[in-house]
């Protein structure tokens, strides 16, 4: 009986012993997976910490070196990344398949094929991180030798995209955002004349017919269009008008002469834009007034020469339209301070709505009441 006891008391001993090496195990394991995790990053380990977005207004831009090129010609692709806030903000630096992609459309409106393969990277770091400060850009060169252009009209275009899942600690903006359009003209290399487009800009502010025999190059731009209801629109203009339209102006660039700039493919849209100037007859102020019966609007878009300028959502004006008006002070840099004195539209086309003959106020589909607009105006004047 003593043997069988002792027996006993051994292999129960040797359990506990068993069992504290393998909490010990455990333990070691456990501890070696904490120091791992402050090497690495503890963040990344206990639970990824949510990227912070960056608010920002962005604008993309691309601009080939040439629009007309033979068939096999290997032309550069400028992309021009620009800050147009007032505050600075964080981007991620211009490199292809990493924060850009380049797409060029045929006539059917069908991709031409990437045929240079899809690159493999790490997670990015803040050493990837630009701060671009208010009217700053970042620029980037390619070429267009990952594309083949058999003889036909192309459009091209880019788009800027960040996501969040990076090993960045810094806020950046995060998005996408889509750049300009641009027009490449592919001619066949036993062709020497110059290919005919057929075509030309349908939207837009403005039109105006090319004189010239070459194809009408088009660009177009875009911006962050946020939604104003009928309260705001009332809030935010510094002028409110109902009245009809006079005259629309002639499209001229945003030089000092309205003439042509240099590199003018290059710099529109960017450094220069493309307008036109709208003059209204005002048949009643019903927010602020001028001493003028008529009042100059300036909208852009157009086309001057074999250039075309086509702005998303920009505000279009017929001759002889009787229209109700919100308008802001300008304060684009390209054109604020080019006479005459003007306005621009509030909220890119929100601010401008068709008046019927029957007590009706319409704009992009909408259609509502013009006295109840004018009860709302009435309503923010006084209060």
């Amino acid at each position: 009986m003593q043997a069988r006891k002792g027996a006993v008391f051994s292999k129960f001993e040797h359990l506990v012993n068993a069992i504290k090496s393998k909490q010990a195990f455990y333990a070691m394991g456990l501890l070696s997976v904490v120091i791992l995790c402050f090497i690495v990053g503890a963040g990344g380990c206990i639970g990824d910490k949510e990227q912070v977005s960056q608010e920002g207004e962005l604008n993309f831009n691309v601009m080939p070196e040439n629009i007309r090129v033979a068939e096999g010609e290997i032309f550069e692709i400028e992309l021009c990344l620009a800050n147009t806030g007032d505050t600075p903000v964080n981007v991620w630096e211009m490199e292809e398949q990493v924060s850009y992609d380049i797409f060029f459309l045929d006539s059917n409106g069908s991709y031409v094929p990437y045929e240079c393969g899809v690159i493999e990277r790490v997670p990015l770091t803040d050493e990837a991180l630009v701060e671009l400060q208010p009217g700053e850009f970042l620029q980037s060169w390619r070429d267009s030798s990952c594309w083949t252009l058999p003889p036909g009209e192309y459009t091209l275009f880019a788009e800027y995209h960040t996501s969040a899942g990076e090993s960045i600690t810094k806020p950046y903006w995060i998005g996408r955002l889509r750049s300009n359009n641009g027009s490449i003209f592919v001619k066949d290399k036993n062709d020497s004349s110059l290919l005919e487009s057929g075509s030309s800009p349908e939207k837009g502010a403005v039109e105006e017919l090319n004189a010239s025999d070459e194809p009408v190059v088009a660009t177009e731009v875009s911006y962050e269009l946020i939604y104003l209801s009928p309260e705001e629109l009332a809030k935010k203009s510094d002028l409110i008008l109902i009245g009809s339209v006079k005259e629309i102006l002639p499209a001229r660039w945003s030089t000092p002469d309205g003439g042509q700039p240099e590199n003018a493919i290059e710099a529109l849209g960017r450094d220069e834009v493309i307008y036109r100037d709208v003059v209204i007859s005002v048949d009643e102020y019903l927010k602020n007034s001028l001493s003028s019966n008529e009042v100059v609007v300036r909208v852009l878009g157009g086309i001057v020469g074999n250039l075309g300028m086509d702005v998303e959502d920009e505000a279009s004006f017929e001759p002889g339209e009787d229209v109700l008006l919100y308008l802001v002070e300008d304060t684009s840099p390209a054109t604020k301070d080019l006479k005459p004195e003007h306005f621009r539209v509030t909220g890119i086309s929100q601010g401008k709505y068709t008046l019927t003959g029957d007590g009706k106020a319409v704009k992009s589909g909408e259609t509502v009441d013009l006295e109840e607009l004018l009860e709302i105006i009435n309503d923010v004047d006084q209060s």
